[in-house]
């Protein structure tokens, strides 16, 4: 072994902790060695300890010096000795593992004996020690490792992209680029692969910052709530009978108004599976008409709510509308209408059902008339006509059930347009979901919906495939300190997306999120991450965060965490054998997330 390398000598052992006293001769910050220019060990450095036919491999996490204390006479000594001569520089070094055969093996294998010699380590070693993967070809790199500028870091992508990945870090710290680097990186070296298209990337982008990021061919959704011009998600007609996801877009009560939209779902299935559902609905109609006539007051209470559901489902309703409007009480339970000028009675029921039921139902019920394919008009149909059903037979109170009613008008509007349903929606390889101009009560559904939908679907179906989710500025719908909505919600919301990180490897699923505020996000969400990559963080608690949930962190990493420079992040978990400061490589301009700060010196100067 080369003694140049020699850096010093074991002087204590503590478990997995040592002290190392350096060489009088090796305290300068740069060596030379044949010519060459060789960094000295510092903070942040690895050293080796030679032992039998392996080498402990330790990290130094600190420095600081010692006075030497004089041995025999101390007048003498004090009297012969330099004060350079009674100072040491030690070294703290944690041991991280061991290298045997070219190979890094990360735990408290072997422990080193005071006395051995410590080194610095060769390129090749500190190479085989960052060597995450043992597959180039088969990994992505993200940087370069900042305390040896030389070394790329390379990670293996099934150790990172078949596990849940979180990255953290305040605004402008480059976590954005983190992002988009991580699955640039995958889909450049991967996407030309026979197998790639079993896997299926959903990005949910909060501010449309990467909708000019990543591949070219990847399907861009711009959806809105405000304008009908926006994009719409393909999806499938099962989402119409989620009552769980109605209850929360429509805010249901849990003990009056979610019981009711389940019915209202029952009912929209049975027209669905129904063999004959026209004349289904029109015996519906028939039998809804029929109770009106003991209790005339209500029917014209419900006028309006009537001539509704029959121009959801059908095309002309003019003849149906003036029958309706013509109809009149008379004294008494029983109804008459000015037909050509002729009183026209019904006294019975019998006269009630021939004489005015019978012809408005004839009025609608044709063939080229019923329009049935509008899954929505469907849907909207069942609940309305259940609504006014219910009211009729005295199911309900219009009281507890006529709010919800109000609601669902409001939300179904925005609902269609940010979903078309289909039979087979399209399985687009990656989506960009951009939510910059959806309104704030439908930033936390959407996704929720979205995720739910797919997820389940993966679920149900999973066959080998693989569903990766990618959420930026995840606060926005992992949050546990929202007031703005009930409680209810918010459980529903979080039992979600903690279903997925907690069950979603067992069939595919893997989940991205990257936040600026941890502190915000559920603490389940966070401790089930496998890789982190944290970025720099100056909130207290956020910082508190990350070192109660991250358990591959240690102390040196903790404590830097503050003050990383920009595009410096520490990246740990599975993927890694020890945390690795490194600095992220910037993409390219036009792959880069659309989230620069301004320039005010420049916005100001031009006219």
């Amino acid at each position: 072994m080369n003694d140049f390398y020699k850096i010093g000598q074991v002087i204590e052992v503590r478990g997995q902790k040592l002290r190392i006293r350096v060489f009088e001769n090796k305290n300068s910050n740069i060596l030379v060695y044949q010519g060459q220019v060789i960094k000295n060990v510092s903070v942040g450095s690895f050293v080796k300890i030679p032992k039998g036919f392996s080498n402990i491999i330790g990290r130094i996490e600190g420095e600081y010096i010692q006075e030497t204390k004089p041995t025999g006479n101390t007048r003498d000594y004090l009297r012969f000795t330099k004060e350079s001569e009674t100072i040491d520089r030690i070294i703290e070094v944690n041991i991280m593992g061991v290298l045997n055969d070219d190979r890094f093996q990360r735990g408290l294998i072997d422990i080193s004996l005071v006395f051995s010699d410590a080194y610095m380590l060769t390129d090749k070693e500190v190479g085989k020690i960052f060597e995450f993967s043992s597959d180039l070809a088969t990994s992505v790199c993200i940087g370069a490792i900042n305390d040896y500028k030389e070394e790329k870091l390379f990670i293996s992508a099934n150790s990172l992209f078949a596990s849940h990945i979180g990255i953290f870090g305040n605004t402008g710290s480059g976590k954005s680029n983190t992002l988009a680097k991580l699955y640039t990186e995958c889909f450049q070296r991967f996407k030309g692969m026979p197998g790639f298209a079993k896997s299926q990337f959903l990005l949910i982008d909060f501010n449309g910052e990467y909708t000019e990021a990543f591949d070219d061919s990847k399907k861009v959704y711009k959806l809105s709530t405000r304008v009908d011009s926006g994009d719409q998600i393909p999806i499938h007609k099962s989402f119409l009978t989620d009552v769980d996801l109605w209850s929360i877009i429509c805010e249901a009560t849990e003990k009056t108004q979610k019981p009711f939209l389940s019915k209202c779902i029952d009912l929209y299935r049975r027209i669905q599976d129904i063999d004959n559902p026209v004349q289904y609905i029109r015996t519906m109609l028939k039998n809804l008409l029929l109770q009106y006539f003991e209790t005339p007051s209500l029917f014209f209470h419900h006028l309006t709510g009537i001539k509704q559901i029959l121009s959801l489902l059908f095309l002309n309703t003019e003849s149906a509308v003036r029958l309706l409007d013509s109809m009149q009480p008379r004294q008494g339970n029983s109804f008459f209408r000015i037909d050509n000028g002729t009183g026209i009675w019904a006294n019975t029921a019998e006269e009630y059902e021939s004489r005015f039921v019978i012809p408005i139902l004839d009025s609608v019920f044709c063939e080229s008339n019923f329009n049935g394919s509008d899954e929505y008009s469907m849907f909207e149909f069942a609940l309305r006509f259940k609504y006014l059903d219910s009211l009729c037979r005295q199911y309900i109170n219009e009281e507890h059930i006529a709010p919800l009613i109000s609601r669902f008008d409001n939300r179904l509007r925005r609902v269609k347009r940010l979903f078309r349903i289909c039979n087979n929606p399209p399985a687009d390889w990656m989506s960009v979901y951009s939510l910059v101009d959806v309104n704030v009560e439908f930033k936390k559904i959407v996704p929720l919906i979205i995720c739910k939908y797919f997820y389940e679907r993966q679920r149900q179906n999973f066959s080998g495939r693989s569903l990766h989710i990618i959420i930026d500025e995840a606060h926005n719908v992992l949050s546990t300190t929202s007031e703005r909505e009930s409680q209810t919600w918010k459980d529903y919301r979080l039992e979600t997306f903690e279903e997925i990180i907690k069950e979603g490897r067992k069939f595919g699923t893997f989940l991205t999120i990257s936040s600026q505020r941890p502190s915000d996000i559920s603490a389940t969400i966070i401790s089930q991450l496998h890789n982190y990559f944290i970025h720099r963080l100056v909130n207290n608690e956020d910082i508190r965060a990350i070192g109660k949930a991250v358990a591959f962190i240690d102390n040196t990493s903790y404590e830097m965490i503050s003050v990383l420079p920009q595009g410096a992040c520490i990246f740990t978990g599975v993927a890694s054998n020890f945390p690795v400061l490194v600095q992220v490589d910037l993409l390219p301009k036009q792959k880069q997330p659309q989230s620069n700060t301004i320039n005010l010196t420049d916005l100001w100067s031009n006219p």
